[in-house]
């Protein structure tokens, strides 16, 4: 293994690389994103890529699919040199990228979307039944049927559908950009043993994923990124454990957080929930103590980010009453409105499109969500604004030279900090957060637990709902586990543990 830029590889090792990057740095301006990296990824594996957010991953992968144009450096595919690469001239040559959200089209069947700009046609028509037998024959042991509506096909299904769309268009080079985000363990284990089938057939994959137990199940090798560098490139993942990966990535011994469960709330209710029924969701009771952190967690679909979104106003209901402490009982929220109204705030699960305003300052998104707080005869105070946001900016610990900076220039985790400090804003009494540590890295994820908790313990009731059941085994007081639209089981103090957790999800 190596610690620092490689040297380049041998004649017979380069001869066994799919793809190789050789001196590879990016600048903007005077700050360089990625400095001198050097990396070979070898035929028909499965090469996995980690860092912490901002580390370079993307801009590396976008080099890699032609997205971006290097500073300096070369890029080499099966030997040959790929001169002035660009998407259409890296896609020529058979690299793929396939982003995080599956990207199909809906309203099509799933030949359509696999054959998408490569449909078989015969005299200016259609060719629909050479297109229906190429579809059947590629995917032939995926379960997929090619008849089938795209928009029907559950998580796993469309990230199967967009790697093999990739492989019709000629890919044998894959870039995965963190593919298990939003999926079950049963969803990622299904996913791991289809590309295990595609690497025994030749495929290459480079696996981009947060998650150090993803990079020991399914890589062969491992390269991590830190502030723009090369700081370690294993060929042999066996060789490595969770704990020195994390070193790696952060530079330091990793310090997982843990919730205190003996400063826990033991006293009065500050929150109770009753009656609360719709579509596939039936909660009898719920009671929440005041500066309680509860966890939802289950199979998708089976209740826990349906009770989450109604609790919010996002998803209708028919009954469901809900009970500050020492206030009168009203009816559940209907509108996100409503749910401001009351003290409610929620973070969604999706960043990119419910979470921030790209184009728009840090110091505009923090201030979205709370608005109306600061408007003085019409006019928004911008004093107060400034304030407001100075002090969220700072409190989230986001890494960005001023809150005037544009949010989209930002990585992952700062983008979800500033998430966080525009929910936070609003001064809620009760803090819903979906899938609140999703696609960011180890460190980071680390100081929103702790954000979590010291809000907590200001008083703040928080529900955390994930399908990460370490991440609940860690940061909360209670979890409820939801089947068939009901808290099936609840898990609190000493009793919480990841196994268990698993178990009862299942």
């Amino acid at each position: 293994m190596t610690t620092q830029a490689a040297p380049r590889a041998s004649v017979q090792a380069q001869a066994d690389l799919a793809l190789r990057v050789e001196n590879i740095s990016k600048r903007y301006g005077a700050f360089h994103a990625l400095r001198s990296i050097n990396l070979g990824i070898r035929r028909g594996s499965i090469h996995g890529l980690l860092g912490e957010n901002g580390a370079g991953k993307s801009t590396l992968v976008g080099i890699i699919s032609g997205q971006r144009a290097p500073s300096e450096g070369r890029i080499f595919l099966n030997g040959e040199e790929i001169q002035g690469a660009d998407v259409k001239r890296m896609e020529a040559a058979g690299v793929f990228l396939v982003p995080q959200e599956p990207m199909i089209i809906e309203h099509m069947s799933v030949m359509e979307n696999l054959m998408l700009g490569l449909w078989p046609a015969s005299r200016g028509f259609i060719a629909w039944r050479r297109m229906r037998e190429n579809a059947t024959r590629m995917l032939a042991g995926t379960g997929i049927e090619a008849d089938r509506l795209a928009g029907s096909l559950d998580a796993v299904a469309r990230r199967k559908l967009n790697i093999l769309r990739a492989m019709f268009s000629g890919g044998s080079v894959i870039i995965l950009d963190e593919p298990t985000a939003s999926l079950t363990v049963p969803d990622r284990l299904q996913l791991f043993d289809f590309m295990r089938q595609l690497r025994a057939s030749g495929v290459t994959f480079l696996f981009i994923s947060h998650f150090n137990d993803e990079i020991l199940d399914i890589c062969d090798a491992v390269t991590v990124l830190r502030d723009g560098e090369l700081v370690a490139n294993c060929e042999e993942v066996g060789s490595l454990n969770s704990s020195r990966l994390s070193e790696f990535v952060l530079g330091r011994e990793l310090d997982l957080f843990q919730r205190d469960r003996t400063l826990s709330p033991k006293g009065e209710e500050g929150i109770r929930l009753s009656g609360v029924r719709g579509d596939r969701l039936d909660v009898a009771r719920l009671d929440i103590r005041t500066g309680e952190i509860v966890g939802f967690t289950g199979l998708p679909g089976e209740g826990a980010k349906e009770l989450a979104r109604s609790l919010f106003g996002l998803a209708p209901l028919q009954a469901g009453q809900i009970a500050f402490a020492r206030e009168a009982t009203a009816r559940v929220p209907q509108t996100p409105d409503q749910a401001f109204a009351m003290g409610i705030a929620y973070l969604s699960d999706d960043r990119r499109r419910d979470g921030v305003v790209g184009h728009l300052s840090i110091r505009e998104n923090i201030a979205l969500s709370s608005l109306r707080q600061r408007i003085r005869r019409g006019l928004v105070d911008r004093g107060q604004e400034q304030q407001v946001c100075s002090s969220y900016f700072t409190r989230m610990g986001i890494k960005a030279g001023s809150a005037d900076e544009a949010v989209n220039t930002l990585s992952g985790g700062n983008q979800q900090k500033v998430c966080l400090g525009r929910v936070l804003a609003t001064m809620p009494r009760l803090l819903i957060l979906d899938e609140p540590t999703r696609g960011i890295d180890v460190g980071v994820k680390q100081d929103v637990l702790r954000i979590l908790d010291q809000l907590s313990r200001a008083g703040v009731s928080v529900i955390i709902v994930s399908t990460d059941v370490d991440e609940l085994a860690r940061a909360a007081d209670r979890v409820c586990i939801f089947q068939r639209g009901r808290i099936a089981h609840v898990v609190e103090g000493d009793d919480i543990s990841t196994d268990r957790l698993r178990q009862l999800s299942q």
